[in-house]
Parts: C-alpha cells; sequence; structure tokens
C-alpha cells in the first residue's frame, strides 16, 4: 500500500469513528431530552387533571350553595347539643309507628331564657296519633307544648301540628 492510500484510510478510519461518535452521543442526548419531554407530559396531565377536579369541585360546591345554607339553618351554632332532643323526637315518632316531618328548628329567647322552638307534623291513625302527643307531652326535656292542632285526613288518617318550645340548658362548666 502506498502511503496516500494509508493516509487516506487513517482519515476515512477517524472520520469514521468522529461519525460513530457524533452518532452515539445525539442517541444519548435524544434519549436525555425524550425522558424530560415524558416528565413534562406527565407534570402537565398531573395539572390537567388537578384543574379539572378543582373545577368540578367548585361546580359542586356553587351548585350545592343553597342546599348547604339550608342545612347550615338547622344547626343551631350556640347549641349544637340541642340536636340530641331532635333525635330523641324522630326516633319516639319511629317507635309510635308515626309519619313524622320536623319544621326548621329557631332558637328564641323568653324571659332571658333560651328556648328551642320546634314545630313537627305527624299522621297516623288516631290512637297513634294521640298516644305519641302524650309522649310529647312527657318527654324527659324541660318543654311545653306552646301549640296543637289536629285534623282527620282521608282514608282514617289524622295527622296533627305541634309547636314544642324545650329549654335549652348549658351544663358546660364555666
Amino acid at each position: 500500500m502506498s502511503d496516500r492510500t494509508k493516509r487516506v484510510a487513517i482519515i476515512a478510519t477517524v472520520l469514521f469513528v468522529i461519525a460513530v461518535l457524533t452518532v452515539v452521543l445525539f442517541v444519548r442526548e435524544i434519549n436525555i431530552q425524550s425522558t424530560k419531554l415524558s416528565e413534562q407530559i406527565m407534570a402537565i396531565e398531573t395539572e390537567r387533571a388537578q384543574q379539572e377536579v378543582f373545577t368540578s369541585v367548585q361546580r359542586i360546591s356553587n351548585n350545592t350553595l343553597t342546599i348547604r345554607q339550608e342545612l347550615q339553618g338547622y344547626y343551631l351554632d350556640s347549641q349544637s347539643d340541642s340536636i340530641n332532643f331532635l333525635n330523641f323526637i324522630e326516633d319516639q315518632a319511629i317507635a309510635s309507628g308515626v309519619e313524622l316531618t320536623t319544621n326548621t328548628p329557631t332558637e328564641t329567647v323568653k324571659d332571658d331564657e333560651a328556648f328551642l322552638s320546634v314545630g313537627y307534623e305527624f299522621k297516623g291513625s288516631l290512637t297513634r296519633v294521640e298516644n305519641f302527643i302524650k309522649q310529647l307531652e312527657n318527654i324527659p326535656y324541660i318543654s311545653h307544648l306552646e301549640s296543637l292542632s289536629l285534623s282527620q285526613q282521608a282514608g282514617g288518617v289524622w295527622e296533627a301540628e305541634v309547636e314544642i318550645m324545650v329549654n335549652i340548658l348549658d351544663y358546660e362548666t364555666q
């Protein structure tokens, strides 16, 4: 082989090695960049999912605002223990076999004492309605019936409307 051929072979080999190294570096850089791109895509998808959940929760919050305000009206912030009384009456109605509807309870002050004023409507047979009225008169709370009306409905069903005032006592120690 002549010197010129050897020189061309060496230059070709060097260029081939440089080309191979360049291709290897490009492939490595492509892999690194594709990994970064995959991570960024996952981050964007996570952010989009979080945004969708936030939008959904915000929409639910806006759609249920009136319902939540109505529910808040059923709770007396200063006397949350009075809920026990409401549960007691509902349990008694179930045990008595009457169909009970509770009107919105309100807190009233009368003669410097706090009272829970609750209206109830209940339906059932005459004996069941009368027995439930007797139970309301004898509940183990400081209370009195403010008003009572009894009327017969169709089919032998009787309906009573009762307004009951329950004294709210604060048993917490100061």
